[in-house]
């Protein structure tokens, strides 16, 4: 540690206050601003041909109580901002900005930790504050005490984005840090790197937050957690396949320190990787031996799972029927080892997916290879991938990508409405795979993770199950 980390937080917040703002624009529902490295905050309006300079500038503009208004940021280099007592805001950049600069503010004045404490983005009283795929550098900053991205009493999201380099002269530097105190602060966190700070992430609250496939990496310490409710940090990688050093938890563990009280098993084996794709495939075959054709836009994250990440659900075992789907008359044995995940941050109305799960000569010996199927899990029962539309299938073409050689890949379409599943049913049902060895003692697994719901990432995925023929009975 490059300091003791050990912060006496006395709140004192002050509830009323005088604040000068700008006379606000009433946003419309759903309506998207954008701020750029070339607009203007004197003469810029917030259209896309005529955008404004800062996302500050944005913020205090806007009367934010619509129905997910968004502020879209451009490439380049911003400075800090607050939002205060707003509502319904998005702040979502895909073309990499990235804050480089801190400010004081009231409310980190009212910590009382004794040192200057500054802030990148700081959410105050907000709801549903929305904060996705902006970089956050703090490089050049050198203050006293340093956040990221700090929430008090607030409530939002955090997704798709970096915090890194956040190191305090005196005090502690953090990449993320939640407080509450007067009210509730619930924020998530996914699908974020998080990493060369001296606290990953800190947390005072008495809510347990939800911290998933994000990479916690060489921090000081990866979560510190303060508050009264342990916070979920499962699934995500801390920087080595060991998982997070705990002195009695995991102390095997070579990855980024936790503190007590941090769910963090089971964890991630992989980084996770983000990308916002538009009209394109997302390459994700070093990390997950996948790919996700994507015609539209979306935001999605891959990370690589080190087992089944339900294996207490029912598998069918040994005499018994597994309630898979209706075809079935055979039990299926769980697949291992090879599980993904893929998270669908934010997409487009009109996007549709192809995942595509690549199999080796290897993992496919000891099944029927043109019955592989893509399966998911809706919360009561395994069911195939729209079995019967002709969207979902095996490719079983050999295929070298990224110097890897594969047998072929399993795929399943996935679109707003007609599929199996559609967009809007992934809310948190997450995928297993399972089939039917060739052979006794046969079989292996793999599965993926994906998550659609626009602007409120949750969690689901998408797993392969190797379908097999026994003696005229198909699966």
């Amino acid at each position: 540690m490059k300091r003791a980390i050990s912060i006496l937080f006395v709140l004192v917040l002050v509830v009323g206050l005088g604040l000068i703002i700008t006379v606000p624009v009433v946003a419309e529902p759903g309506t998207t601003y954008y701020v750029s490295a070339a607009g203007d905050d004197d003469t810029g309006d917030g259209t896309v041909g005529n955008p404004w300079r800062t996302i500050q500038k944005a913020i205090d503009a806007l009367n934010f109580t619509g129905d997910g208004d968004t502020i879209m940021v451009g490439a380049g280099e911003y400075d800090a901002f607050a939002a205060v007592e707003k509502a319904n805001m998005n702040i979502i950049s895909t073309e990499g900005a990235t804050v480089t600069t801190a400010d004081t503010h009231w409310i980190l004045a009212e910590l009382g930790v004794g040192y200057d404490l500054w802030g990148m983005a700081v959410v105050v009283d907000s709801e549903n504050i929305n904060i996705q795929g902006i970089n956050f550098d703090g490089t050049a900053i050198s203050e006293e005490g340093i956040f990221g991205i700090a929430y008090f009493d607030s409530t939002g999201r955090i997704a798709g984005l970096t915090v890194e380099n956040l190191i305090g002269t005196v005090g502690v530097g953090a990449g993320v840090v939640i407080i509450d105190d007067s009210g509730l602060s619930d924020v998530e966190i996914t699908g974020s790197n998080i990493s060369d700070n001296e606290v990953g992430i800190m947390v005072y609250t008495d809510w347990a937050h939800e911290i998933h496939f994000n990479n916690i990496v060489n921090n000081d310490y990866g979560v510190v957690n303060e508050g009264g409710e342990t916070p979920d940090a499962t699934y995500n990688w801390w920087g080595d396949a060991s998982g997070p050093f705990h002195p009695t938890d995991n102390p095997g563990g070579s990855g980024n320190p936790v503190s007590d009280n941090v769910d963090f098993e089971p964890w991630l084996e992989a980084e996770s990787v983000t990308e916002t794709v538009e009209n394109d495939t997302f390459n994700a075959i070093d990390e997950a031996d996948m790919e996700v054709v994507v015609d539209g836009t979306a935001t999605l994250t891959i990370a690589r799972y080190a087992s089944n990440p339900h294996p207490d659900e029912p598998t069918g075992g040994e005499g018994e029927l597994a309630s898979l789907d209706l075809l079935v008359e055979e039990p299926y044995e769980e697949l291992e080892d090879l599980f993904r995940d893929i998270y669908v941050i934010d997409y487009e109305p009109g996007t549709e997916i192809e995942i595509r799960l690549y199999y080796t000569d290897a993992e496919a010996k000891d099944f029927i290879e043109a019955e592989l199927r893509l399966f998911w899990w809706n919360d009561t029962d395994w069911v195939k991938c729209s079995p019967t539309s002709g969207d979902s299938g095996v490719n079983m073409t050999d295929i070298i990508i990224n110097g890897n050689d594969y047998s072929g890949y399993m795929w399943a379409i996935i679109r707003e409405n007609g599929t199996t599943p559609v967009l809007g049913a992934l809310d948190g049902d997450e995928f297993g795979g399972y089939g039917h060895p060739s052979e006794p003692g046969g079989g292996c697994g793999m599965a993926t993770l994906a998550d659609v719901t626009p602007f409120a990432l949750v969690s689901v995925g998408i797993v392969a199950v190797w379908a097999t023929k026994r003696k005229g009975k198909v699966s």
